[in-house]
């Protein structure tokens, strides 16, 4: 008899496909079931599967289509219809009201917060969606750790005795500014420049004399930024660097202030420091989007002028 198999697609860059692996695989588990994951979706993101630098387990498959069962295509053909010309807001809740029916034809849906997953029998699944709160892996967290460690013999001598350097330092914090798409973004425009100030302030009083390593998808732009802070310690990571180095050198960080944005979600939560001090925006979107990306140990910054 085949083993039962949890198919999902992975979605977006590297910080979404951490959230997408970590529930899934926790579903996986939890069932039984065999975890596969497809790229056919990788394409219109600009983007590529970046797990290959962890230790992920030889169970876990790739390939690049999916595929469905008859019932799923019927499945996902009902979603496809009751999703059209719909906000992000109202899939959520059709995602909610439906969840038991998606659920007969096969199919695991959540596109934004988090929906409790039902039990999953025997057969074929397909998951797909963003699965951005770590209630879906809370349970295996001390594995799902152990699986996303980094595979350093992957990266260079230069990147590694860097992450050494960082990690050795108890004051180190990484400060992470997202620029790029988000700028003229209207959803994900939320921490302008007025958040770091306040942020680092706020840092400062509780890591004096802290070293700020700072990461962002336009370096250049971020030099001038912090000037009036002739006070503190700023290495601007430069940006040759992969996303796979860089989330490595940002987790080896022992304080965070993050942005909005998976990818910073990733580098405080993959940190070993138990005691470390995260601040974060007070909102993750401009918009009443569904959200459960916040973690208890998070100190909020107030992202309002």
């Amino acid at each position: 008899m085949s083993r039962s198999t949890i198919q999902t697609t992975l979605l977006g860059r590297l910080g979404n496909q951490l959230f997408i692996y970590s529930a899934t695989r926790a579903m996986a588990l939890e069932s039984g079931c065999k975890l596969v994951f497809t790229g056919d979706a990788l394409e219109r993101f600009h983007a590529k599967n970046r797990l290959g630098c962890f230790h992920l387990p030889d169970d876990v498959s790739f390939r690049e289509d999916k595929s469905f069962n008859y019932c799923q295509k019927i499945g996902y053909f009902l979603y496809l219809c009751l999703c059209r010309h719909k906000n992000i807001c109202q899939i959520a809740d059709i995602e909610s009201k439906y969840q038991k029916l998606f659920h007969r034809f096969g199919l695991i849906l959540n596109q934004e917060g988090y929906l409790k997953p039902l039990p999953l029998s025997k057969g074929s699944w397909y998951a797909l969606g963003y699965f951005q709160s770590d209630k879906y892996f809370a349970k295996h967290e001390e594995l799902i750790r152990k699986e996303l460690t980094f595979r350093t013999e992957l990266f260079s001598l230069d990147v590694v005795s860097l992450g050494l350097e960082i990690h050795s330092n108890p004051k180190s914090v990484c400060l992470h500014i997202r620029r790029g798409d988000y700028l003229n973004d209207p959803t994900f425009c939320v921490c302008d420049n007025i958040y770091y100030f306040r942020a680092l302030d706020q840092m400062q009083k509780l890591v004096p004399d802290a070293t700020y390593y700072v990461f962002s998808d336009n370096i250049d732009d971020v030099r001038n930024l912090f000037l009036k802070y002739d006070n503190f310690t700023f290495h601007y990571i430069d940006s040759k660097y992969t996303d796979q180095e860089s989330l490595y050198l940002g987790s080896c960080c022992r304080n965070f202030i993050m942005t909005n944005s998976t990818f910073s979600w990733w580098m405080q939560y993959l940190s070993d420091n138990k005691n470390k001090v995260v601040f974060a925006p007070s909102r993750w979107y401009n918009t009443n989007n569904p959200c459960d990306i916040y973690q208890d140990n998070w100190r909020l910054v107030d992202t309002r002028i």
